[in-house]
C-alpha cells in the first residue's frame, strides 16, 4: 500500500491521509484500542515508497502521518527543516576475464563507469605504498575489516579511518570495491556490510561477499570494468517536535523516523514511531490536562543517515541541559522475547522512580547498556538517558537491522502498546516538580 501524503501539514490533517487515522483519533480506552491503532501506524510507516530515507517522498510521507496524528491529540507541533543528502542507487557490477561480479553501491556513494588495472589491498601498510591511480582498488582482508566512520560523523572519529579515507582519496583510484562479510554491531544484517557510507567520500566505492569476490581477488593488475548506478540527490528533511508544557525542565521522549535506503524498517524503527504516537494519544490534554513535568516528543530524522542530519538540527536550537530525562525508543518491539531498559546517569529519586514503572511490568527486562543509538548523544555527555530497545537485541541486529527482512512480521504489536502505557505510568506520576525530588505537583493546565 503506498500512501499518498502530501504537505502541507496543517489543522490536524493531510491531504491523503486515510480516512481512519486523524479523524479518529482520540483518546483510547483499551489496549485493544490501541493495537488496533498500532498495528495501522506500524502498516502505513513500513509501506511508504521508496523507504524512509531522510529526503525521501516515503520519508516526508511518514513525517506528515506523525506530526498529523499528534497535533490532533491537542500537542504543539514544529516541523523544523534541514538540509539533507538523499541518494539512489540500481546496483552495479564488476567484469573481469568474463566474468561478471554483482556489487551493492556504498550507501549515498558516487556512481561511475571506468576501466582500470586491479590493485588488491589488505593492509594499511599496502595501501600507504600503492599506487592507485587510474585503478580498480579492491580492499579485503584486515583493511576490509569494518566499516569506516564517515568523514563528517558528527559524534566520534577514528585517525585510523580518517587516514585510510585520506590515502584511498589521495590515490585516486577510479572506484574502490570492498570485500566485507556481515559486522551487526553497527550495520545490522546487511550482507556485505558497506565499508564506505559516506556522502562526502569522492571515489565511487561498492562491497562485494568474499564468496562472490574470487575473481576479482585472483586478478591482481588485470584490466576490470566497473559499473556503479547510483547518484545523490540534494533534498531537505525535517524533524517532528511535540511539545506540551514548560520545556525546561522536560521530558524528551525520542524515536528516530528514519530508515536506512531499501529497508520497510519495521523493528527500526517504526515500532519507536509508534510508541511516539501513542504515547501523543494517551497524553492527549483532553485525557491528561495535568501533567507534572513538560514533555517534548522527538521524532529525529536523521539516526540511520551517515550525518545525523536531524540530530544536529535539533542539538543546535537545544540545550542539553533542559532535558531532565532523555527517553530513547530503538529496535524495540520485536517478536521474541521482551522490552529491554538501561538508564545512563540516572540517579536518586528519578532512578528509583523508572526502575519501579519498567520492574513492576511483565513484559520488561532490565537489559545491558548499548549506545548505537539517539541516548548516546545524552549519556557520552553526561547527561540523564534512558533507552528501551527489545531483550535479543544481539538477534535483532544480526537478522534484521538496515535489512529487506525488517517487515511488520517481525513485531509484537503488544510490546509496542505496553512501551507507551509504561512511558505513561512513567511520565504522569514523575516525582519533584522543577524544585526537584519531593517537590509539589504542579498543573500544566492552560500552560500548553
Amino acid at each position: 500500500m503506498q500512501v499518498a501524503i502530501k504537505w502541507p501539514v496543517s489543522s490536524g490533517s493531510v491531504d491523503g491521509m486515510p480516512s481512519d487515522i486523524v479523524d479518529g483519533v482520540s483518546a483510547p480506552e483499551s489496549a485493544e484500542a490501541l493495537t488496533v491503532r498500532a498495528a495501522r501506524y506500524l502498516e502505513i510507516l513500513c509501506s511508504v515508497s521508496p523507504d524512509r530515507r531522510p529526503g525521501s517522498a516515503g520519508n516526508d510521507q511518514a513525517v506528515a502521518l506523525v506530526a498529523s496524528v499528534v497535533e490532533a491529540s491537542g500537542w504543539h507541533v514544529d516541523l523544523p527543516e534541514f538540509d539533507c543528502l538523499d541518494w539512489d542507487t540500481d546496483g552495479g557490477e564488476a567484469m573481469i576475464g568474463g566474468a561478471t561480479i554483482g556489487l551493492t553501491p556504498g550507501p549515498y556513494g558516487l556512481g561511475v563507469e571506468a576501466v582500470g588495472p586491479v590493485r588488491i589491498l589488505r593492509t594499511r601498510e599496502e595501501l600507504t605504498q600503492a599506487d592507485l591511480a587510474g585503478s580498480v582498488a579492491v580492499l579485503a582482508g584486515e583493511l576490509a575489516s569494518e566499516p569506516l566512520t564517515p568523514k563528517a560523523f558528527p559524534f566520534y572519529g577514528s585517525d585510523e579511518h580518517a587516514e585510510i579515507i585520506r590515502l584511498l582519496e589521495a590515490g585516486g583510484p577510479e572506484a574502490v570495491i570492498a570485500v566485507t562479510g556481515k559486522y551487526p554491531e553497527l550495520c545490522g544484517a546487511l550482507d556485505p556490510f558497506p565499508m564506505i557510507e559516506d556522502g562526502d567520500f569522492e571515489i565511487p566505492a561498492a562491497s562485494v561477499r568474499p564468496g562472490d569476490a574470487g575473481p576479482l581477488l585472483d586478478s591482481e593488475g588485470e584490466v576490470a570494468a566497473v559499473e556503479i548506478r547510483s547518484r545523490r540527490i540534494l533534498s531537505r528533511a525535517r524533524n517532528v517536535i511535540a511539545t506540551r508544557g514548560p520545556q525546561s525542565p522536560r521530558l524528551t521522549v525520542i524515536a528516530h523516523i528514519d530508515t536506512k535506503p531499501g529497508t520497510p524498517g519495521a523493528v527500526d524503527n517504526a515500532t519507536g514511531v509508534v510508541a511516539l504516537l501513542l504515547l501523543a494519544e494517551l497524553l492527549d490534554p483532553a485525557r491528561r490536562p495535568d501533567l507534572p513535568i513538560g514533555v517534548e516528543l522527538l521524532a529525529v530524522n536523521g539516526e540511520d543517515h551517515y550525518a545525523a542530519p536531524g540530530e544536529l538540527a535539533w542539538l543546535a536550537a537545544n540545550a542539553l541541559e533542559d532535558v531532565a530525562l532523555a527517553i530513547n525508543i530503538d529496535g524495540a518491539g520485536y517478536r521474541r522475547g521482551k522490552s529491554a531498559y538501561s538508564i545512563y546517569n540516572v540517579d536518586g529519586a528519578a532512578a528509583e522512580h523508572v526502575q519501579s514503572v519498567f520492574d513492576g511490568r511483565d513484559d520488561f527486562v532490565h537489559g545491558p547498556d548499548w549506545y548505537q543509538s539517539d541516548h548516546a548523544i545524552f549519556a557520552m555527555r553526561g547527561r540523564p538517558a534512558l533507552a528501551i530497545t527489545t531483550e535479543f537485541v544481539q538477534e535483532m541486529l544480526g537478522e534484521l537491522f538496515h535489512s529487506a527482512a525488517d517487515t511488520p512480521d517481525q513485531v509484537d504489536i503488544d510490546l509496542v502498546v505496553g512501551i507507551a502505557q509504561a512511558l505513561e505510568a512513567l511520565i504522569v506520576t514523575w516525582p519533584g516538580l522543577y524544585g526537584g525530588p519531593g517537590a509539589p505537583m504542579r498543573s500544566l493546565s492552560g500552560l500548553d
